[in-house]
């Protein structure tokens, strides 16, 4: 691999701040809106020249686990895969579904983890197009149940050829009161994320207010544009 094709560190810094803009502009706030409550987050960015999916912040007894895998395509190639510690699925699935507990994740509670997920990337790819007016495509959702190396590996193996790195974020999301956490891994070459630095706020740096660091940051649950579509869910469920 030569080092010319990975990110640089201050691409690696730059990057990590896109990706916050991203996910403090609509990701979080819609989160918190299906859970109903405050959401923290933070971000932390692989190249994969040092990646192990064993540095993701994942300890070894949060599996077995779900996840839900999108495959964006159009001006840029974005990979996102969701995973999610069984028992934080059960209770997203719980949630959404209007039930007080549900003790697996049958059809349904499939369904709604794959909604949550259709939610976010929309809220990360709406984001996107406002910060660099980029389109991409998105695949439907494929839900999968395993472990967190082979969820990330396949996602890095659709982005990159051999002689390229994958760029890897891994944005862990937090809801304050029930303790739920998701894991949104964003995959992309290295291609693909120097695009998304170079037009990010180009013709749009009216849209963001500020860049934001990789620290926690807190949102609100106020976003109702998403009503509509946790009430279709509930509706199914009955």
């Amino acid at each position: 691999m030569e080092e010319s094709l990975n990110l640089k560190p201050k691409e690696i810094k730059d990057f990590t701040k896109i990706i916050n803009e991203y996910i403090a502009l609509q990701t979080s706030s819609s989160l918190s809106t299906l859970l109903a409550e405050q959401i923290t987050y933070k971000v932390m960015i692989l190249d994969k020249k040092y990646f192990n999916p064993k540095n993701i912040r994942l300890s070894t007894n949060e599996l077995p686990m779900c996840g839900v895998r999108l495959r964006g395509k159009g001006d840029v190639h974005i990979e996102i895969c969701y995973a999610i510690k069984m028992k934080y699925a059960k209770m997203i699935a719980a949630k959404l579904l209007g039930k007080d507990e549900t003790y697996e994740i049958d059809e349904m509670g499939a369904s709604a983890i794959q909604e949550v997920a259709n939610i976010l990337t929309g809220s990360f790819f709406n984001a996107m197009s406002i910060g660099t007016g980029f389109r991409v495509d998105l695949s439907t959702p494929d839900y999968m149940q395993g472990d967190l190396t082979s969820m990330v590996n396949d996602s890095a193996k659709d982005v990159i050829k051999p002689s390229e790195s994958a760029i890897i974020a891994d944005t862990e999301l937090v809801g304050e009161k029930s303790g739920i956490r998701i894991h949104m891994i964003i995959v992309q070459n290295s291609d693909d994320a120097r695009k998304l630095l170079t037009k990010n706020g180009k013709d749009n740096s009216s849209e963001f207010s500020s860049i934001v660091d990789s620290r926690k940051y807190r949102t609100g649950s106020e976003n109702t544009e998403l009503d509509s579509l946790i009430e279709e869910l509930q509706k199914e469920a009955n």
